[in-house]
């Protein structure tokens, strides 16, 4: 689907969102008997409006390992301190930038911005995109339930969200039995969902490790993106699109484990550099990222060792399909599983967070107002009200930097 039908697919969806909201103001009872919410570019459908009580003797069981839901908890905590870790490391590298008068490169900061198909996700993406947000707010969602009906709380709906067109699956628990809780289950139930995430994070991580190199051949390389006129790669006839996956006949990556490839991929940018200091002339195996996965080699001839050869290059792994399973996954498992991984880390951090309508800022209210009473909700909207400027600072010098 190229960028003009998914503008058109745009387009029509908020024609069918105006038209919902004018049925919504015209037969609002209506379609409050079937449990249906329009809002803007929201659409609430609570499928199941039956209280759900806590009864199931699984659950029960589960109950008497408290420690083990105490993890939850745990869990909501290492996911804010990496999200403070970003935050600050980013404020610092900022006013480092500031103090010399110089834009922050990319890499010294960790981009926070919001998801925007066309700004800041390729509309390409948007489909895989929508499918990995819809399972990510399944599994919080879903977590919340199962704890709350551990803790002895009512579900008292499920349901789903449309929100233009991300489908979030929901749960209300009720709020009468929330509120007799003791803060100990409270912080277990509001903890859940982040806990939910991070677990996804952790399953995706592992399973790109280690079943990616099971259905695939990985070649680890450097993908050609453009090559700069009147420099030597030009002069050789170096194709754009490609994968330089050895240089002198030594390929590149040769200790590279997928983990590096996640967390420590420049590696392949240094090998680079390495063999660049070797020699005026430069042997590049190149390898078609596509099938038929094919492979030739061009030669790079440099006036000096300290030439540019002219390309702009990141790191890249082909992925050559072992068997029918993989050639008929693709690369679509690859990019759901870091997807999922990325996207389940960042909504824990930032729904650990205390903002004010996040599991973080639940959780502070409530460890607050137990602690300190009356004045504990004030602390705790004063330090939401710094975090939510902490975030803000960040989000726009982040699209300052990546958008530009």
């Amino acid at each position: 689907m190229n960028n003009i039908s998914l503008l058109l697919l745009f387009a029509i969806c908020l024609s069918l969102y105006a038209f919902l909201n004018m049925l919504y103001i015209k037969y609002r009872e209506r379609f409050k008997s079937l449990g249906i919410e329009v809002a803007g570019i929201t659409l609430i459908w609570r499928v199941i409006r039956k209280e759900l009580y806590p009864t199931v003797k699984v659950l029960k069981r589960l109950k008497k390992h408290g420690l083990l839901l105490d993890l939850l908890v745990v869990l909501i905590v290492l996911s804010f301190l990496l999200a403070l870790k970003i935050y600050v490391e980013n404020l610092v590298g900022m006013l480092k930038s500031v103090m010399v008068a110089e834009s922050p490169e990319k890499g010294i900061v960790t981009p926070i911005v919001p998801i925007i198909p066309g700004i800041t996700v390729s509309l390409s993406m948007l489909p895989m995109l929508i499918l990995v947000i819809a399972v990510a707010v399944l599994v919080h969602e879903g977590m919340h339930a199962i704890v709350g009906l551990i803790e002895g709380t009512k579900i008292k709906s499920f349901g789903v969200a449309l929100v233009f067109i991300i489908l979030a699956p929901f749960v209300e628990i009720d709020e009468n039995d929330f509120a007799k809780l003791k803060l100990r289950s409270k912080l277990r139930i509001l903890s859940a969902g982040v806990a939910g995430n991070v677990i996804l994070a952790l399953l995706s991580l592992l399973l790109f490790l280690y079943l990616i190199p099971v259905l695939f051949n990985v070649h680890w390389g450097l993908y050609v993106s453009h090559v700069v006129e009147d420099m030597p790669a030009y002069e050789a006839n170096l194709p754009n699109g490609t994968v330089i996956v050895a240089i002198n006949g030594t390929k590149l990556g040769g200790n590279l484990s997928m983990f590096d490839y996640l967390f420590n991929s420049r590696v392949l940018l240094r090998e680079l550099s390495g063999f660049k200091k070797k020699g005026r002339v430069l042997v590049l195996t190149l390898m078609n990222p596509k099938p038929p996965y094919d492979v030739h080699n061009y030669t790079i001839i440099r006036e000096n060792i300290t030439q540019p050869i002219g390309v702009v290059l990141y790191p890249y792994a082909v992925l050559e399909p072992r068997n029918f399973i993989a050639k008929l996954l693709g690369t679509s498992l690859q990019t759901f599983l870091i997807w999922s991984f990325a996207l389940n880390l960042g909504l824990a951090a930032i729904n650990a967070t205390p903002l004010f309508i996040t599991d973080g800022g639940k959780a502070l209210d409530e460890f607050s107002k137990s602690k300190l009473g009356k004045l504990g909700y004030r602390v705790s909207r004063s330090v939401q009200f710094l975090f939510v400027s902490i975030v803000l600072i960040n989000i726009i010098a982040s699209f300052i930097l990546y958008m530009r």
